[in-house]
């Protein structure tokens, strides 16, 4: 969205210059009037906390331009290089800028979702493509009905081959509206999980909520499966669109098969066509091998060279389960980002699938969003524990003392501590203490515990050493 004139700007939204010339150039939208600068167009939204029609006056001392919903004194000093834009709502008028920024965008548009993997998907499908092209992408958590519009504005800015584009959901209606201002050419469904189950309610809703990823398509598109879930697979024959599934075994479009370690790395065969192409990742568990899929598998469909794409992969970082150090030398396993119960399994398996000539400690916090089911769902981390190679099983918060009370009884011979929300400052001191050169330790919770003070203080430790 570069030197776009608030003019054009107006007429995409249906909205009316009520103040400022029309060609003035607006080059960024701003959702934060703290961070407003020229040549913004601020968009003030209303949230369960604050109305951001309240901050436009502060807002506009540096933006070049601004929506609004309502009535507003503007201010009378003569200056036309503001614009003031009225609109019926100020949210749709987002999401309808960003439907038109897609419209202009010619090239294929690959969308992606899931209760778990989504990001990391996403991630490794932008890398898989970049083997062989430009690819435009979701930056940062930019995902969501506020999110997607703000990157789509901004999908014509740079020349690329191909985008990427992540979309999350929170609540019911919400994948029709993203479906249809990103139009996504190609779909991908990661996993059902129960991530957001007090919204949703049960696990077959998620899904549908889910799968409406398609609901603007035309008949050209294509819906890739993650086969390896029960849920997905189930409806693989009765979409509207052509629909593919990934997944590891037999049975499926685009397969990998031959799950070893080799060297330390994750290594497979994917399989599709009659073709063998063997793909090493350096992260280790299931999930990441299925996120690879989903990767390969539309590399292959979309007749790009899967071997470069495979060796793509084999240098693949990417934000989640990030590997540090703390000053002591242990091996800290950020997993701090989100956490779901799915997740948190598969990260349980992660740690006890490591070589480790120390001990294999575990820190897990509460998960949010799981509706009337929260101490369920913490128990049946708890009881997934059961024959895990783990040491320590540490756990801070309350619903997270679910975990702790079944672990105890799934694997009697885990050392379990348990620590409340406020022992953050407890718990770190502790780790501090413990854990020796030859430990592992992988910490996950939902976002909102800010388990992440804990690893940058290890970091920040480690570092001044």
């Amino acid at each position: 969205m570069r030197n776009v004139k608030v003019s054009e700007i107006a007429g995409a939204v249906g909205g009316r210059l009520i103040s400022g010339y029309p060609d003035i150039l607006i080059n960024d939208i701003c959702i934060d009037s703290r961070v407003a600068k020229e040549g913004d167009i601020f968009v003030p939204l209303k949230g369960e906390n604050a109305d951001g029609h309240k901050f436009i006056k502060s807002a506009m001392e540096k933006a070049s331009a601004t929506f609004t919903a309502e009535d507003i004194e503007i201010p009378d000093d003569g200056d036309s290089r503001k614009a003031y834009i009225k609109v019926d709502d100020t949210l749709e008028a987002l999401q309808t800028l960003g439907e038109y920024f897609r419209k202009k965008y010619t090239k294929k548009v690959v969308g992606v979702t899931g209760s778990v993997g989504k990001t990391t998907t996403r991630e490794m499908i932008t890398c898989a493509l970049e083997a062989e092209g430009k690819v435009y992408h979701t930056e940062k958590n930019f995902n969501s009905e506020i999110g997607t519009p703000i990157t789509l504005s901004k999908m014509n800015d740079a020349a690329s081959d191909i985008a990427v584009l992540e979309l999350g959901i929170s609540h019911d209606g919400e994948m029709d509206v993203l479906s249809r201002i990103a139009k996504p050419d190609i779909a991908v469904v990661t996993m059902i999980g129960v991530a957001h189950m007090e919204f949703f309610k049960t696990k077959e809703n998620i899904r549908n909520e889910k799968l409406k990823i398609i609901s603007s398509m035309d008949e050209n598109g294509v819906l890739f499966l993650n086969g390896n879930d029960e849920l997905l697979y189930e409806v693989r024959n009765s979409m509207p669109v052509t629909t593919k599934t990934f997944g590891i075994g037999d049975g499926f479009d685009y397969c990998a098969k031959n799950l070893r370690m080799e060297n330390g790395l994750s290594t497979f065969e994917f399989v599709y066509d009659d073709k063998e192409v063997t793909v090493r990742l350096k992260q280790a568990g299931k999930h990441f091998v299925s996120d690879s899929l989903a990767a390969l598998s539309i590399c292959a469909f979309l007749s790009r060279n899967v071997e470069a794409a495979a060796k793509k992969l084999a240098d693949f970082a990417g934000q989640r389960q990030r590997l540090t150090k703390a000053a002591c030398g242990a091996v800290v396993i950020d997993d701090t980002y989100n956490a779901s119960p799915d997740s948190m399994k598969a990260a349980t398996d992660v740690l006890s699938d490591m070589e480790c000539s120390g001990k294999k400690y575990i820190l897990l916090g509460d998960m949010f969003e799981l509706g009337d089911n929260a101490d369920e769902f913490h128990a049946s981390v708890g009881d997934y524990m059961e024959g895990k190679d783990v040491d320590v099983l540490l756990t801070i918060g309350e619903m997270s003392k679910n975990i702790a009370d079944h672990a105890a009884k799934s694997n009697p011979s885990l050392e379990i501590k348990e620590y409340r929300r406020e022992d953050m400052e407890k718990l770190t001191g502790y780790l501090k203490e413990i854990l020796t050169p030859d430990d592992i330790i992988l910490i996950k919770a939902s976002n909102g515990m800010h388990l992440k003070e804990i690893v940058e203080q290890l970091e920040k430790d480690a570092d001044s050493e």
